[in-house]
């Protein structure tokens, strides 16, 4: 049940949408606050001529809203509905939506398998870099004595290399 204090929800768009959710909950009034992650277009092919970036949760953007809110977000043209479960709206705990903005930072640096099942090894917590304080499992090591650990953020996994010193055994 959302309150007067803001929370972080899932809005479904319209298929190819959500920049242009985005843009409306930007011109609202007031503004509807929003958190669109986009993946940088990456295609080895095209090395002149990246790829434009896209939405990494496609036909959903992240709203932060309270109870007084719901109306103008479910009204905004291009809006399906907010995600809920049992009539009652999902909240996404904001450790959830730190997560996703540390892996869209470093993009660059892991590939995204867009599946769950990547669950092989031992289960392991990132004790520094970019990803500390994140739990997941191995994967696979990798040829350069690193590991490629795989970490679960809203039915997302995302592989990351990590360093051996980096990382410690869940007990």
């Amino acid at each position: 049940m959302l309150t007067e204090k803001p929370s972080w929800v899932a809005v479904m768009t319209h298929p190819n949408a959500e920049t242009l959710v985005a843009e409306r909950f930007r011109k609202a009034e007031p503004p509807i606050e929003y958190y669109l992650p986009m993946l940088a277009g990456k295609d080895k092919r095209f090395k002149k001529n990246p790829m434009p970036e896209k939405p990494m949760f496609p036909c959903y953007i992240f709203a932060h809203i309270n109870k007084w809110q719901i109306y103008p977000t479910r009204t905004t043209k291009g809006v399906l509905f907010i995600v809920s479960n049992q009539h009652s709206i999902s909240q996404i705990p904001d450790k959830d939506i730190e997560a996703v903005k540390t892996f869209e930072a470093a993009q660059r640096k892991f590939f995204i398998h867009e599946t769950t099942k990547l669950v092989k090894g031992a289960e392991t917590l990132i004790t520094d870099g970019e990803f500390a304080g994140l739990q997941g499992r191995i994967v696979k090591g990798c040829k350069d004595g690193n590991f490629c650990v795989s970490i679960s953020v809203m039915n997302i996994s995302f592989v990351v290399k990590v360093r051996r010193d980096e990382m410690r055994p869940v007990e």
